[in-house]
């Protein structure tokens, strides 16, 4: 009972600890307001991905959840270079971190739902 609770909570309880640290620590004005709490949140999401995937299986998700997001950069870069016909650095990795930040979040909600009904 316990896991599924922690499971449960882990987000909402890093994504409220995050949201307190950047406004007591004002880290958007440091950064020029380019560093935002999803930027962050995502590699939590991570962490979390790897502690309870192996909590419902033995073998780690983490080899899978990067073969995702190694296709997603290499699709990503395709459409880049068939679409603009030109590769930009910081909007490649920008819109392909935001892009694992909804991927990851996705995976781990499943994993959430997946223990909850088990």
């Amino acid at each position: 009972m316990l896991p599924k609770i922690i499971v449960a909570l882990y987000p909402i309880l890093v994504f409220i600890a995050l949201v307190f640290i950047f406004k007591f620590f004002r880290i958007r004005p440091l950064t020029h307001r380019r560093l935002k709490i999803p930027d962050v949140y995502t590699v939590f999401l991570v962490i979390g991905l790897q502690m309870f995937g192996h909590h419902l299986s033995s073998i780690s998700i983490l080899p899978y959840y990067f073969l995702i997001i190694s296709g997603l950069a290499l699709v990503i870069l395709m459409l880049d270079l068939l679409y603009y016909h030109t590769f930009r650095t910081r909007t490649f990795f920008k819109l392909w971190w935001r892009i694992t930040f909804i991927i990851t979040f996705v995976i781990y909600c499943a994993f959430a739902i997946f223990l909850l009904i088990n």
